[in-house]
């Protein structure tokens, strides 16, 4: 090993002088004394040893060389001697070697090491006591000056290795006053300096060398180093991990193609993104005009893309949702049904988190302020391209792409053997996609929908606890705390790395480091006059500083002002904290000390000036005295001692007395701990603040400061995050009310918004994390990523055309959970990504984004739901009402109908009252079924037997739309005299025109339904009417393109028909007939009726009258009075067996000729009740068809 010295006979007492003494620079063993500038390792036992041993101190010598003196670069690098040749490390075997002549540290002996402990014992308490000292060291001339060295022994003060083995290479706790007098004291931490200097240099040796893992050998390993690599090299990872986020913006963008199978639509949603953060960037930059750009704004881009794909995955369920209802419909049906739901859910979703990412501007932190402007900018803009660019890309799919897919026959594909191949590989995927598709449509609309409200108690108490427990962890025990370690630059890499544990860990064990940063030096005290404490630079760039701000009251001049200041002084030495410092002359006694100056100075005749700042002017002097003479002052002092001494006294250009700034030194040492710091800023803030209210006029604006930098973003950190979440909460369910106008629905969500927050801060205080700007900055996005789930199935549940709390609930499950599940799991793959970064940032925002999402999802799918199970508002129960302003949704309270449409596993006590006050009626709610009522969209409507119950289904119900109209609404009196005029005729032809609507499941047992003869002679007047009026209309050529169903069930003996009708009421008069006839007259519907997963579903479609669920707070509706056809039920006939119907014809012609023809009629009577009427056939022509009795206004189904 290369020693770095000339070869020089001589005895031994001459070697160790000649490397101990003082010209040891120049001609000595060293290169100079350690020092802070040159690069540094710290080894460690890999047995839990000490390192004081022959083994562990060779192992270091070793290690050294196989990893820093044998890199290529290490020459280049190295501190040469005059021989040019490597300086030696300033390591513990090579200063032993250098005391006992060994040629290098690998020649040392056990006893080399065991007198070396002993001389350290001995020297140790001096050292310890403050005693040896760097001055004790040097030549005897200046060693006399410092009396106190001649105190310590002279073994200690002749070798300077023992003072810069006990201050730079062991840690303090070695041979301290605690452990000086143990036999073998242990040495937990050892300190190498390399001869090369900390920066850039050193990146090429630390990857190569030091970045593996296999820096360990069998008796020691390097455990943390100050390369002064820190910022360098995080800024390589920042740009070698951008991988990660990359990788997991590509797992997001995969599973929005998986869910879509559209590489277009997939490809339109990434330019989605990029246009808003683009657009968003130039807003940031020129419409706010905001010239910081902080590196957390690039977080955006994996938060707006989760925001995307939840939002894309919510429209294409609503789309084909919409498809699946209405096939028969066009595109731009389609549109209109899932843009009146989507529009609104993105409204009041993206309005929430745009709010809750707002918020944060109330940081102080100025980072934090910039992500709170550009993210909720980027929500903002996003819901712009959201409500425009995907729909129109939909379309654009929907028109070109999906219907131009080429199909080759089978022939094609088996001529080949590479395309049998590509056959049977995609027979399998579209088997395991069929598989996943009815899996997915069991789980997600039969199974959670039943889990959720059959065991709502169950998941109430879970998730209350849970929002409970993390109430209580995150904010009282153990809270999420700021960093305990005393670190003394911000955290970037994971702990675990060499870094972050030297500035975290190891630092803090060697006294060099304290003294350097000043650990364990007093805490000065500044005090400020003369100039105000206002910050008036940019407070959204940390660059800029400002100007100063000058006070115009202050002055010192007046006799007041100059008592106050010396009496000043003497308060200040008699308070507590008050620290003398003979090396640091304070100058809060400036007053004092130019008090005794002017005593000092005799009056003299010659010197005019001795005789203006002389003793003959007495205490307090006179203005123009004081300003003359203190100026005097100063400059005889600076000129006296050859150097500047800063007085405090601050003056402009022109010579005038501007400010004053006195200082002081105090008890109290400087920490990286918060609490030390706080107990200093507290007890020091309170005493000025009570002195500066007895000072004069123009000395009550003083204020103080000190080393506050790391206090001051502690303090920030832990006081405003709290408030910041609390107030983003606040203003979340103010935003939410306004949207959905519902206080129970806003305050429900509201609550699982708050568990969701609570729940994750906790799990991240369980992981240990501690309060530091990233996670601060995390925490104020919490509400923000917490919000698009739970608004989804807000909004999904606001939207549902049930009254009751429980088909709500199963309505919003059925249509939100899929995307909720989708988007959760996409989150949570994007976040096991983002695990592997080396950044910090990285690794805290997948685990965070992961955390925050699955939590979310729980409560919004089980504790939300479970509270709307419970207290969620039923029909119009919490709406905000606004006179007049929209008719509301009125839900009818006919005890013949059911409001129930989804039950699990058995009834609920109002069912069974219910069921109690109607004997006669046929309704039962069975398991896992979703039933139909108002032939809504939200369930299947379905006559099949439920796979998972022994009990048959129900096919449908009466429909019953009450009229809602606003008080101020009148009636046309030509429709109040039609109305006037059937209710005279409906007591004369009640039996004509009850039209019952049939419960049934299929087959019929043969034979009749009605049960009397009086029913079954309505019933045939009904139907003969019915059929009558179809001919009749199929007869006038206004069905175009549609078959009707009303011929093949009419066709047969219309002539007779007609005669037995005639005869049957020629007691009726004609103008009454006539009104009949237009009760029962159905205004163009249709029912398209497919088989989907094994049952039979209806559905309608409206082309000419829609009844859409408003979006708005106060629903319209347009609600039909009781008709001329009474509601009866029909009767079920106990058979358990499947009807699959397949409807092919319509009843009446829906064609546009029609609707035009006969809007004139359509109107009037939709304000009169009338009803359509439609007949289902039977699968076997023996058994009685099916009557349908249904409004003529269709409800859309949201």
């Amino acid at each position: 090993m290369n020693r770095g010295q000339r070869s020089i006979p001589g005895e031994r007492e001459a070697r160790i002088r000649r490397m101990v003494e003082p010209d040891y620079e120049k001609d000595g063993f060293f290169c100079g004394p350690p020092g802070k500038s040159y690069s540094q390792l710290v080894f460690m036992s890999t047995t839990a040893g000490s390192l004081w041993n022959l083994q562990a101190i060779q192992s270091m010598c070793q290690m050294e060389q196989d990893k820093i003196r044998s890199h290529a670069q290490f020459g280049n690098l190295c501190q040469r001697t005059e021989a040019n040749e490597c300086c030696p490390s300033w390591s513990l075997g090579n200063y032993i070697a250098a005391l006992y002549n060994r040629s290098s540290c690998l020649e040392i002996t056990q006893a080399d090491v065991s007198h070396t402990l002993a001389l350290l014992r001995s020297c140790a308490p001096d050292y310890h006591k403050g005693v040896l000292v760097p001055p004790c060291t040097s030549p005897k001339a200046e060693r006399d000056k410092h009396a106190q060295c001649c105190k310590v022994p002279e073994k200690c003060t002749r070798f300077r290795a023992v003072y810069q083995l006990l201050h730079f290479l062991v840690d303090r706790d070695f041979l301290s006053p605690q452990t000086v007098g143990y036999q073998v004291p242990t040495l937990k931490y050892s300190l190498l300096f390399l001869p090369t200097m900390k920066g850039a240099s050193m990146m090429g040796i630390y990857l190569n060398n030091l970045e593996s893992w296999d820096l360990f050998d069998n008796y020691t390993s390097i455990a943390g180093m100050d390369l002064g690599l820190k910022q360098t090299l995080f800024q390589h990872y920042l740009l070698l991990d951008t991988m990660y986020p990359v990788m997991a913006i590509l797992a997001i963008f995969l599973s929005i193609f998986f869910y879509l199978r559209s590489i277009f639509i997939t490809f339109i949603i990434l330019m989605i993104v990029f246009g808003t953060l683009m657009i968003s960037y130039f807003l940031y930059k020129v419409a706010f005009r905001f010239s910081y750009f902080p590196f957390v704004n690039l977080t955006a881009v994996v938060i707006l893309s989760s925001l995307c794909a939840n939002h894309t995955f919510v429209f294409i369920n609503l789309w084909n949702h919409s498809k699946s209802q209405n096939p028969s419909a066009g595109l731009l049906q389609w549109v209109r049904l899932t843009m009146h739901h989507f529009g609104y859910l993105m409204l009041a979703s993206c309005l929430t988190t745009g709010a809750a990412f707002y918020t944060s501007y109330m940081s102080y932190i100025t980072p934090i302020r910039c992500f709170a402007i550009y993210m909720g900018t980027s929500v903002l803009v996003n819901l712009v391209f959201m409500l425009t660019w995907l729909p129109s890309t939909v379309v654009l799919y929907e028109r070109y792409l999906a219907r131009n897919c080429v199909y080759k026959p089978e022939d094609y594909w088996n001529n080949s053997g590479h395309k049998s191949v590509i056959l049977a590989f995609h027979h399998i995927l579209r088997r395991i996609q069929n598989t996943w598709c009815e899996t997915a449509k069991l789980l997600f609309e039969k199974v959670l929908p039943c889990g959720v409200i059959k065991f709502r108690y169950i998941w109430i108490c879970w998730f209350a606890a849970l929002g409970i427990g993390g109430a209580y962890i995150s904010c009282l025990n153990p809270r999420l705390k700021l960093p305990s370690l005393e670190m003394s630059s911000v955290q970037v890499f994971r702990l675990s790395h060499p870094f972050e544990r030297y500035d975290a860990e190891y630092c803090n064990e060697f006294m060099f480091e304290r003294l350097e940063q000043g650990e364990d030096l007093s805490m000065p005290v500044v005090i400020v006059w003369g100039i105000l404490p206002v910050d008036n630079g940019d407070h959204f760039n940390p660059m800029s500083n400002g100007t100063l701000v000058m006070d115009a009251a202050f002055t010192i001049e007046n006799p007041e002002a100059q008592r106050w200041l010396l009496d000043f002084c003497q308060k200040v030495k008699n308070q507590t904290f008050y620290h003398s410092d003979l090396e640091q002359k304070p100058t809060v006694c400036f007053m004092e000390e130019f008090h005794r100056w002017m005593d000092s100075r005799q009056c003299s005749k010659r010197d005019h000036s001795f005789n203006l700042c002389c003793n003959h002017f007495s205490f307090p002097y006179s203005r123009e005295v004081f300003l003359h003479c203190i100026k005097m002052m100063v400059t005889e002092q600076n000129r006296d001692e050859g150097e500047t001494r800063d007085l405090g006294l601050r003056f402009d250009e022109k010579g005038h007395l501007v400010a004053l700034v006195l200082q002081f030194q105090t008890i109290y040492h400087y920490s990286f701990n918060y609490s030390k710091a706080k107990h200093f800023y507290d007890e020091i803030g309170i005493w000025i603040r009570e002195e500066m209210k007895a000072a004069p006029m123009g000395l009550q604006n003083g204020w103080f400061t000190s080393k506050l930098e790391l206090y001051n973003l502690q303090h920030t950190v832990d006081t405003e995050s709290t408030v910041v979440l609390g107030l983003s909460i606040a203003i979340s369910f103010v935003v939410l009310l306004l949207t959905t106008w519902n206080v129970l629905l806003s305050i429900f969500s509201i609550a699982a918004i708050t568990g969701t927050v609570l729940v994750t801060v906790g799990l991240l205080v369980l992981l240990e994390w501690q309060l530091n700007a990233v996670e601060s900055l995390f925490i104020s996005a919490a509400v923000g990523l917490s919000v698009d789930f739970t608004v989804n199935y807000c909004i999904s549940y606001h939207l549902c055309p049930h009254p009751d709390r429980l088909s709500r609930v199963a309505f919003s499950l059925k249509q939100m959970s899929c995307a909720t599940v989708m988007g959760t799991s996409a989150l949570f793959s994007a976040g096991i990504l983002m695990l592997p970064a080396t950044v910090l940032a990285y690794r805290k925002l997948g685990i965070f984004v992961m955390m925050i999402k699955c939590v979310s999802c729980g409560f919004a799918s089980f504790f939300f739901q479970s509270l709307c199970c419970f207290f969620g508002p039923e029909k119009n129960c919490g709406q905000i009402l606004w006179p007049c302003a929209h008719a509301l949704k009125d839900y009818s309270d006919d005890p013949g109908s059911s409001n129930r449409t989804f039950t699990c596993g058995g009834n609920e006590k109002q069912n069974r009252l219910q069921k109690g006050q109607e004997p006669n009626s046929a309704s039962e709610q069975y398991e896992l079924q979703p039933l139909a009522r108002k032939l809504s969209d939200s369930f299947d409507n379905s006559t099949s037997t439920s796979k998972l119950s022994n009990r048959p289904s129900i096919l449908s119900e009466d429909i019953h739309l009450q009229d809602s109209r606003c008080p101020g609404m009148e009636t046309h009196p030509s429709f109040e005299r039609d109305r006037q005029k059937l209710e005279q005729t409906r007591g004369h032809h009640e039996a004509l025109c009850q039209c019952p609507a049939l419960q049934t499941s299929s087959p019929y047992k043969p034979g009749s339904n009605s049960g009397t003869e009086a029913e079954s002679h309505r019933d045939k007047l009904c139907r003969d009417c019915r059929c009558q009026k179809g001919w009749e209309h199929l007869q006038s050529g206004s069905a175009v393109g549609d078959r009707l169903l009303n011929k093949s069930l009419c066709s047969i003996n219309t002539d007779q028909q007609k005669s037995d009708y005639t005869s049957e009421n020629s007691n009726v008069p004609e103008a009454e007939m006539y009104e009949l006839h237009r009760c029962l007259y159905s205004t163009g519907s249709s029912f398209s009726v497919q088989n989907v997963s094994s049952e039979t579903s209806l559905s309608d479609f409206e082309p000419s009258i829609k009844l859409m669920e408003s979006a708005s707070p106060c629903p319209d509706h347009l609600d039909v009075a009781d008709s001329c056809c009474p509601t009866q039920r029909g009767h079920l006939n106990g058979k358990r067996d499947t009807l699959r119907l397949d409807l092919r014809e319509t009843v009446f012609d829906t064609s546009a000729s029609a609707s035009q023809q006969n809007s004139g009629m359509r109107k009037p009577r939709l304000g009169l009740g009338d009803e359509d009427l439609v007949v289902l056939p039977n699968s076997k022509p023996d058994m009685p068809d099916v009557w349908i009795k249904r409004s003529g206004i269709q409800n859309s189904g949201y």
